[in-house]
């Protein structure tokens, strides 16, 4: 008897470290970016980011940050100046079509 309930016992405690140990994994923009969490958590962390959404999103920061300098050109005369000298260069240095 003692073995059958140690037995029952043992397969039970296996079967819930089996069950704690899985890792759920989701990916809300279709595996571009994978975060994995705990069964019953809210917490999740980034498994996985696709390279290339990585750039898109740094490129994004930086469309972001370049309208943020524009927009404080007009409460600072030396960014304005420099905003106004950089608007210059990039039509000069445009090839034409």
């Amino acid at each position: 008897m003692f073995d059958f309930v140690y037995n029952k016992l043992k397969y039970f405690i296996m079967t819930v470290n089996k069950i704690t140990e899985l890792t759920i994994f989701e990916s809300p923009d279709g595996g571009r970016t994978v975060y994995a969490r705990q069964p019953g958590s809210t917490r999740r962390e980034l498994h996985i980011q696709d390279p290339k959404l990585q750039q898109e999103l740094q490129e994004l920061e930086r469309q972001k940050q370049w309208t943020e300098i524009f927009a404080a050109r007009r409460d600072n005369a030396e960014l304005n100046v420099m905003c106004e000298k950089l608007e210059i260069f990039y039509k000069l240095s445009k090839v034409p079509e």
